[in-house]
């Protein structure tokens, strides 16, 4: 039931393609940033935010987490891709497929990734 058509939305998937290492005037910095492919659109599930929250030293980290369903097992999806859905960015942690559905572990991305190194 969950993915009939009318339960299913759209959404755009980016392939994660490697790091590359960024460049300061020319100078190596040491540094590398995600380099991904060119949005591609599907349709599948988006499920209702879920996740836990722990106590850490040096703060909480919240780990609220999404479940994509798609209709085809075979779908070109692989982790550390990119969900872009209703206008905020969701990393692809895990990939199971199954005989009739893909799913698909997602978290959300903030704007300073520091943040989620604690």
């Amino acid at each position: 039931m969950r993915l009939l058509k009318r339960n299913t939305a759209c959404f755009l998937y980016r392939a994660y393609l490697g790091d590359e290492e960024i460049l300061k005037d020319g100078m190596h910095t040491g540094q590398y940033a995600a380099v991904y492919a060119h949005p591609v659109p599907f349709r599948g599930t988006i499920s209702v935010p879920y996740g836990y929250v722990t106590a850490q030293l040096f703060g909480t980290r919240k780990n609220y987490t999404h479940v994509l369903l798609m209709e085809d097992p075979e779908a070109p999806i692989t982790e550390h891709g990119l969900v872009i859905f209703k206008g905020a960015e969701y990393e692809v942690r895990a990939v199971r497929p199954s005989l009739n559905v893909l799913a698909v572990g997602l978290q959300k991305r903030t704007k300073n990734n520091a943040e989620e190194e604690f």
